[in-house]
This record gives C-alpha cells, structure tokens and sequence, in this order.
C-alpha cells in the first residue's frame, strides 16, 4: 500500500510518544520480510521473529515483549497492543484515500422508485431495481445488481459484481465482497416418482450492523422465513449460508465453509475452514469448530469440537493418540500370534488322541 505519512503523525492517530524524527516520511505499510527503509512493519507474533530479526522496515511498531528481535539499528515504536495499533493506522490509511461525498456514475440505471441518498455513491454499469432503498454513504461499486425492495443501511459498502436479490435487508456498515449473492435460492426440491420438482423460496435475508461477507460467497434466502445474520458476523470468502440458517452475533465463518438448511449457529461460534454442518442442527453460544470438521448433530456444550464426525477437540485428541499406540503394538501382537499359534505336530497329535 503506498502511503506519504510522517512519523509526527503517528502520535496523534496511535495516541503514543514518539522518539524518532518528526519529518521522517513512510511511503508505504509491509509485512516484516518485505518492508524497505520507507515502510512501516508490524510485529507482534512470535511466528514472525525470524523475519523480525532481519527486517530492513523504516520503522517497526511493536511491543516492548518482542522490540528486543529487531536489529538494533532498526526504528521500533512501542505499543501496549500493537496489533490494535496495525488495525487503527490502516483503517485511517484506507478512510483517507476513501473518496468523498456522493457520486452516480452516468451508466448506472436506478429505477425511478428508488430512493438514493444524496451522499451515496454508485459504481459504473450498477443496477438498481424498484423501491430499493440506499442510506447515508453507502458505496456501491461497479457491475452491482440490487433487485427490488433492497434495503441497505449507512456506511455499508457492497464490492464490484456483487448481487443483492429481492427483499434482502443489508443493516449498518456492513461490506459484501466482490462476486458474493446474497438473496438467492436455496437448494429446495421435492422429489415425486423419481424426479426432483423445483420449491420457489420466498423468503429474503436480513442482515445486521457490522457484518462482513467475502468475496463470491452465497447466503440463500429462506423457503417461506428468513435467512439471519446477526450483528457483527464474519463470513469469509467462498463460504455457503443455505435457506432459513441463523448465524448468531460475533460469529466468524472461515473460507469453504458450508452450513446446510434451517440449521442455528450461537453467539461467538468460530467455525474453520472446510467445515460442514447438516441442517436442522444448532450449536450453542461459544462452541469453536475445527477446520474440515463435519457436525452432523447438534453441539449443546461450549468449547471446541473436530474430527468427522465433530467430537470434543480433547476426546479427538485422545482417541488419536490411542490409535498410535494401537499401531505401534501390531508388529508385538504379530509376533505373539505367529510365537504361540498351533504348530502342523501339535495338530497332528490332537487328532490322533
């Protein structure tokens, strides 16, 4: 990312002491391994100390539990939470470059119905359906499709090819990544003598404040309900949200993820890449869900589960570590059958007495 920011700047937007020359200027954020003398890196994890100890960053914002890593000559600022520190200084990075005020691209087509708020900004080839509603600073980029009675609260930014369906409710700052459908139809079929007859789903989506949604992942309108993502989920790229499902606030979805039909995640679920849960199932608030785990019944116990199917993490880890063991003792067991089986004269003298 290129920037120009000065390091007397860095005292008003981290709110910390600065050390090093007020008129110094960075040109750009990067990671450790690949930050120049004008860039700014970030080091918070012991995973990095390798790429620490050789950094050539203009400057390293830290913590004083890992500032002792870095090269000697290197620039460090210390901060009590520097991974906080990383998200304050990049959000005010991307809000200064963010355009302002609102803009309709000339080839965008809303339909007369629509109320559009005047410091909105639509994206080029954007279509917007009838009786769509768009609030306050709402940025809508290029190629997006909004059907018919869309609502879309303040400050929510939907990406470049991204397609609302009819009906859906998008809540406050919310961001809908690139190529992802929200709104469309879940997979319902009825099947009568040996064919699959099409179920039209009627339902929407509501989505809440603060939610994120990655690029090309696809949340399914409910069959006759509605699909609900409460406040402040996380979804990843690539990820499945199938009709009637309910995400519970502060949950984070990660990539590949799919969660069938009518199934309830709670509150603050973390669930890993891969992972797969049945439908008509829940989970309870704060349960963690590992990478390619497959839940197929429903979690009532908070804490972590993995494996297929899902078990608690501690009883996967268990049975794992017995089933090692349980190989290491099949060449004694071999042994032992070929030491002690029947020989060809033991056999021989059975059936002669």
């Amino acid at each position: 990312m290129s920037i120009a920011l000065r390091f007397s700047e860095l005292h008003s937007i981290l709110n910390v002491d600065t050390v090093a020359p007020s008129e110094r200027i960075f040109t750009g954020v990067a990671p450790l391994d690949q930050a120049g003398p004008d860039d700014i890196a970030f080091f918070f994890r012991p995973e990095f100390t390798a790429a620490a100890r050789n950094t050539r960053a203009g400057l390293v914002i830290t913590s004083t539990a890992f500032a002792d890593y870095l090269p000697p000559q290197t620039p460090r600022l210390c901060h009590p939470d520097p991974e906080e520190a990383m998200a304050t200084l990049l959000e005010y990075l991307a809000m200064r470059t963010k355009p302002q005020g609102g803009a309709i691209h000339h080839t965008a087509s809303i339909a007369p119905s629509s109320t559009i708020a005047k410091n909105a900004r639509i994206g080029a080839g954007t279509i917007i359906g009838e009786h769509v509603h768009i609030g306050d600073e709402v940025e809508i980029g290029a190629r997006v499709v909004i059907e018919d009675g869309v609502t879309i609260g303040e400050g929510t930014v939907i990406e470049s090819g991204a397609v609302i369906r009819s009906g859906t409710v998008i809540g406050k700052r919310c961001r809908i990544g690139s190529g992802a459908v929200i709104g469309s139809e879940g997979f319902g079929f009825i099947e009568r003598n040996g064919r699959y007859r099409h179920l039209y789903h009627v339902g929407n989506v509501v989505i809440g404040d603060d939610v994120e949604v990655g690029a090309n992942s696809c949340v399914d309108r409910g069959l006759l309900g509605t699909t609900i993502i409460e406040d402040g989920v996380k979804i990843d790229n690539l990820v499945h949200i199938a009709h009637n499902v309910v995400i519970g606030e502060h949950t984070a979805i990660a990539a590949q993820a799919g969660i069938a039909g009518s199934t309830h995640v709670g509150k603050r679920n973390r669930i890993g890449g891969q992972a797969g849960l049945t439908g008509h199932i829940s989970t309870c608030d704060d349960v963690t869900i590992g990478a390619q785990s497959g839940v197929s019944k429903s979690i009532t116990q908070p804490g972590e589960y993995s494996g297929t199917p899902a078990v608690p993490l501690q009883r996967r880890l268990r049975s794992e570590a017995a089933l090692r063991q349980l190989v290491e003792l099949v060449p004694i067991i071999e042994s032992l059958a070929h030491k002690f089986a029947p020989k060809p004269t033991d056999q021989l003298r059975d059936e002669q007495e």
